[in-house]
């Protein structure tokens, strides 16, 4: 049984290898669906170590290693196609890997943000920096809506045409690797409670997804992302200004 968890977060890691050859291959769409099922281990593996009380440091850096590969490189790959498609559009006689390689800035910055998580003795209730989780979700929200959601939708037509500029995938790149380091204080999404005290960040953020989900439908996903970054800004000032 003390082998579960960590037998989680392997699955979790493998799938995030496999997101990153789904998406050189050319499939995005599908790639933001393993990355998403890689969120869904990472829950999972933590929620099965405390159930079992299977706590480990193996298990600890396990966990950070898979989320370096599935939150870092699986999502920068996906920057990597749409930067990489954009600028073929511009020059379409020449290869073009150096400029577009600029999008494993997100892994980089990851890595960090990993690497001082786990030293880190602050971050026990809320997080300091984007979540590796959350930003991996943001940039892999861009090809599932323009894979699954209604093409005659707002969030597709402009997604669609911003992923079509270099400029756009270029700038999310940089603003996710300062997200990533930033001193913003980001609210947690685990409930040890059901008070609305101390849970109305999650409580407001739920609502305001499913509200977003009834408006727009699949479309909606990366308003999502979008949101929390603008709670966790309120959260931010009124926890420590």
């Amino acid at each position: 049984m003390k082998h579960i968890p960590n037998t989680i977060t392997l699955i979790n890691l493998f799938l995030g290898c496999v997101a990153i050859v789904i998406t050189l291959q050319g499939q995005p769409g599908v790639a933001a669906v393993v990355i998403g099922l890689c969120a869904l281990l990472d829950f999972l593996d933590g929620a099965a170590a405390r159930m079992l009380r299977a706590g480990s440091e193996i298990g600890r850096q396990l966990d950070s290693l898979a989320d370096l590969v599935s939150f870092g490189v699986a999502p920068a790959a996906i920057l990597f196609f749409y930067l990489q498609e954009a600028f073929q559009k511009l020059q379409p006689e020449q290869p073009h890997i150096l400029l577009p390689s600029l999008a494993f800035l997100v892994a980089v910055f990851s890595g960090l943000r990993l690497a001082r998580f786990n030293i880190d003795e602050e971050q026990q209730k809320d997080f300091i920096g984007l979540p590796t989780p959350a930003s991996a979700l943001l940039i892999a929200s861009i090809p599932f809506v323009l894979t699954y959601a209604e093409p005659d939708s707002f969030v597709f037509r402009l997604l669609e045409a911003l992923t079509a500029k270099y400029w756009f995938s270029l700038g999310l790149t940089l603003v996710i690797s300062w997200l990533l380091v930033s001193p913003v204080r980001m609210f947690s999404l685990k409930v040890k409670s059901l008070s609305w005290r101390d849970n109305r960040y999650v409580y407001v953020f739920l609502s305001g997804c499913l509200l977003l989900l009834l408006l727009f439908g699949l479309a909606g996903v990366p308003l999502f992302l979008i949101f929390y970054l603008l709670l966790s800004l309120v959260y931010h000032i009124q926890q420590y200004h």
